[in-house]
């Protein structure tokens, strides 16, 4: 993938070609980089999931890693709601104590922001939540280490976690081979 600097010019060029608003244009500049499918049981969810897409970016990426990539799909005018990165499992062994979820992540031109979130649920939905919409990742951003840390009530039966993107732009994670 481009740096952020050639990406920058690729989506201006292609506004100038086309007439495209940024988020259209930056959105068909990152659908130039095809993605391979993601190992279950990870999977896209979201308000607007349909609108997003995501899977491994061929090669290796980070510091050795492949890189999960969510991204707001090519032809997306005025993207809505959010695009999901999630995996769950049963909350047994965690119920009533302490969990963190932890990883190496970045912003590619994010219009709206993006993070990593933790979800406890209960019988009757959620009991608690974390998304970093009070720490997002905004436009773009070079590697950093984030986490969630979140007290799971004793009622959970599930967590779901992964990471979110709002808008415009992508989100990258680092997946150890």
């Amino acid at each position: 993938m481009p740096q952020n600097k050639d990406l920058k010019r690729l989506v201006r060029t292609r506004m100038a070609e086309t007439g495209e608003r940024y988020t259209q244009a930056l959105a068909y500049v990152l659908s130039l980089t095809g993605l391979d499918p993601l190992p279950a049981p990870w999977r896209l969810t979201g308000s607007h999931a349909p609108d997003y897409e995501l899977g491994l970016l061929p090669g290796l990426g980070h510091d050795g890693n492949r890189i999960v990539q969510l991204r707001l799909r090519a032809g997306i005018p005025d993207p809505a709601g959010f695009g999901a990165l999630m995996q769950s499992i049963a909350a047994t062994r965690y119920a009533g104590r302490r969990v963190r979820f932890s990883a190496t992540i970045r912003a590619v031109e994010v219009t709206g922001w993006a993070g990593l979130w933790l979800r406890a649920d209960g019988p009757r939905g959620t009991l608690t939540i974390d998304n970093m919409q009070d720490r997002p990742l905004r436009q773009s951003t070079g590697w950093a280490e984030a986490d969630i840390v979140l007290d799971v009530p004793g009622e959970a039966i599930e967590l779901h976690f992964g990471a979110l993107l709002a808008g415009g732009g992508a989100v990258e994670l680092t997946c150890p081979r």
